[in-house]
């Protein structure tokens, strides 16, 4: 990676952005103090499984980000089997609407908002951008504001679960768990989860990342999501050394952050260039969050997803 500046990115955690389903959802905003407004926002939404984990797993890519000029945010989600689709993608919708209508006080620019998420987090963004001020799909607490975004990237993601159900790939369970029952039972449930059938000319530009050794969901994912956007908007698929978490191995990071960041560099103007030595540093007194499998130096492929 490019050297760095040795300057500060300061974290401002656990603010509350959406209260639905009896909880109160939080987030985590990055920014760095070496850059000032209008900055384009990058929401980060981690995987999981749509059951499991939460915020701070994106850490070392949000550091990243607001050193380069970005206003990050990692919002928490409601997770399965409590919560069902589509309450998950209400959530990071509500983080996006939270962006344009909350953000302005950390220097956010509202016009300049982009998402990228890792595996179950990647079906979120990019279902986020497919359906995008969907009415039935939009949180109620924002009205007014948009959940559009300027470009998307998805890490490994599940796009089509009508596909996974009929090839056996994936975790038939986890599915279930996350859309209410089989593809039998609820079927309007797996099409409208799916990017790849809801997809329309409206899509923004997608650079989609998919791990070649990935054994919990198989590239052929990307791929198809990939031909479906092709005829409907500019998208990217790259297909990239490592298993199913290869964007927290550290024997992978700097390829899969600078395929990134020159990415959404393209798409939402110029991030900070900082000349100099050294790496950002994370404020003290508010801690950071680590990757799946250890910290910033990233760790084994998590098999969750």
């Amino acid at each position: 990676m490019t050297e760095r500046a040795p300057t500060t990115v300061t974290v401002d955690r656990d603010v509350p952005f959406h209260e639905a389903g009896g909880e109160t959802l939080l987030l985590d905003v990055y920014e760095s103090t070496a850059s000032s407004g209008p900055k384009p926002v990058a929401v980060l939404v981690r995987g999981g499984g749509f059951t499991v984990g939460d915020k701070g797993e994106f850490a070392r890519h949000a550091i990243d980000l607001a050193e380069d000029g970005y206003l990050v945010v990692e919002p928490q989600y409601r997770l399965a089997p409590e919560h069902t689709f589509p309450a998950a993608l209400v959530d990071v919708k509500a983080a996006i609407e939270w962006c344009r209508s909350e953000a302005d006080a950390y220097g956010a620019d509202p016009q300049r908002v982009v998402a990228v998420g890792h595996s179950a987090g990647a079906n979120l963004v990019v279902l986020a951008a497919a359906t995008a001020d969907d009415p039935a799909l939009e949180p109620d607490l924002y009205p007014g504001a948009s959940s559009e975004l300027s470009a998307v990237v998805g890490y490994a993601g599940v796009y089509d679960f009508r596909a996974m159900a009929e090839t056996a790939a994936g975790d038939e369970d986890i599915d279930r768990q996350y859309l209410g029952g089989g593809p039998e039972e609820v079927p309007e449930a797996y099409e409208l989860a799916s990017p790849v059938a809801q997809a329309t000319v409206s899509m923004p530009p997608t650079l989609l990342l998919h791990g070649e050794d990935d054994d919990v969901l198989p590239p052929a994912q990307s791929e198809l999501l990939a031909r479906t956007l092709d005829p409907l908007t500019e998208v990217t698929y790259d297909p990239v050394p490592g298993g199913h978490a290869f964007p927290f191995n550290g024997a992978f990071y700097d390829d899969v952050y600078e395929r990134t960041a020159e990415f959404l560099q393209r798409h939402v103007g110029t991030t900070a260039d900082v000349e100099g030595a050294g790496e950002p540093s994370l404020d003290e007194g508010l801690g950071g969050g680590k990757p799946p499998g250890g910290g910033p130096a990233g760790g084994p492929d998590d098999p969750r997803f």
